[in-house]
């Protein structure tokens, strides 16, 4: 009876011992709430106005589950891989275009020494050190940075390859690379008929978080270049560049991003493409301008403030101002103003509700045409639950 007692606690703690080296762990948030929004545009009198009150899915974050793991090679390298996949819970259907992990998927190693590598669907270095200092996260919607800086604070990438250093006193950096090369060859009877595409791609991000004081900085750029029968037909080269600092005075926390997206842009112009989206809602042709000749200059200002032990309130201003060489004299302008407040019922619950109003601007459209303005309400509360 005793050998079968220590046999059985020999096995227990054995059985831990390879738990605390290699781990696997269930993870999610999920987000929903209500809300209002109306978007307005208008032009020379004509006006075409839409509205939504209702039900709200992923407003403060995304709603998400995945998986992650870790396993203890020994000295100090760790292998790991993250399984991240969105959803809407009003639904229940997949985010992300339907891809299952949509959001993150990626195997790496990671040591204390010498940092993490990494390959699959992950975020740009932007994301890392940029998007933290945004007081709204990049998320609660209409709020988040994204809609004046374009996803240049933070996107996803598929297919890449990122390293990210360790922690030197509060100083890190990461760097990323995308690659992706293909040809297809046609052979009859005219002949033959080559196509070759080529993606490619660097993400850069540096930052400083010691004490007070968090500064960041990231450069992206990509290239998409096509050549048919050896001609070229295509080559955009995109390139954006942020800068960021967040000072916290314990009272209040300040925030300021600036940034530019130019020869394109990295998931768009922001609020500025419900702008153009809705132009023909009011009979005017037009697209959202993109390519080379593009030039999109973004700002940020923000306070969070702590309100007691469990709440914080969040303010920001937003804008930027986006030009083109084949527009002429027209400019884009526009303007954001958002308050938030969030309430911790727990360590993984919160309320939050959101208000934020923008508008923008399409202006020197040319000789005897109107400038065309987008007014852009969205007010949401909601509910957050981490597990």
């Amino acid at each position: 009876m005793k050998k079968t007692l220590l046999a059985a606690a020999l096995v227990t703690g054995f059985a831990g011992v390879a738990h605390a080296e290699s781990s696997v762990t269930l993870y999610g948030l999920v987000d929903a709430g209500y809300g209002y929004k109306q978007q307005k545009v208008s032009s020379d009198g004509v006006e075409y106005k839409n509205r939504n009150i209702g039900a709200r899915n992923n407003v403060k974050n995304g709603s998400r589950w995945g998986m992650k793991g870790v396993e203890d090679l020994g000295n100090g390298t760790s292998a790991i891989f993250q399984l991240e996949g969105g959803f809407t819970p009003g639904d229940g259907k997949q985010a992300q275009g339907g891809r299952l992990f949509g959001r993150q998927a990626f195997v790496g190693l990671t040591g204390e020494s010498w940092g993490t590598f990494t390959i699959g669907r992950q975020y740009n270095a932007a994301d890392a050190f940029i998007a933290p200092i945004d007081p709204f996260g990049t998320g609660w919607a209409q709020a988040a940075s994204n809609s004046a800086f374009g996803d240049s604070v933070s996107t996803r990438y598929d297919n890449a390859i990122k390293y990210v250093s360790p922690n030197f006193g509060g100083f890190q950096f990461g760097l990323g690379v995308v690659h992706d090369d293909t040809k297809e060859t046609w052979k009859d009877a005219a002949g033959t008929r080559t196509e070759k595409t080529t993606g490619s791609g660097v993400t850069f991000g540096a930052g400083y978080n010691a004490g007070p004081l968090a500064l960041g900085v990231s450069f992206d750029y990509l290239r998409n270049k096509q050549k048919v029968n050896g001609q070229t037909t295509t080559d955009d080269k995109t390139k954006a560049w942020n800068l960021g600092a967040a000072y916290d005075l314990d009272v209040v926390k300040l925030h300021a991003i600036v940034g530019q997206q130019r020869d394109g842009v990295i998931g768009g112009l922001g609020l500025a493409d419900d702008l153009f989206d809705n132009l023909s809602e009011i009979g005017i042709t037009g697209a959202a301008p993109s390519g080379k000749g593009l030039r999109q200059t973004s700002w940020l200002a923000g306070v969070t403030a702590p309100v007691g032990d469990a709440g914080k309130v969040l303010f920001s201003y937003t804008g930027n101002r986006i030009k083109h060489n084949d527009f002429g004299d027209a400019r884009v302008k526009t303007n954001i103003f958002s308050l938030g407040y969030q309430h911790n019922l727990s360590k993984r619950t919160q309320v939050y509700a959101l208000a934020s109003y923008g508008q923008s601007k399409l202006t020197n459209r040319g000789a005897n045409l109107a400038d065309v303005k987008l007014k852009s309400t969205d007010v949401a509360v909601g509910l957050q639950h981490r597990f």
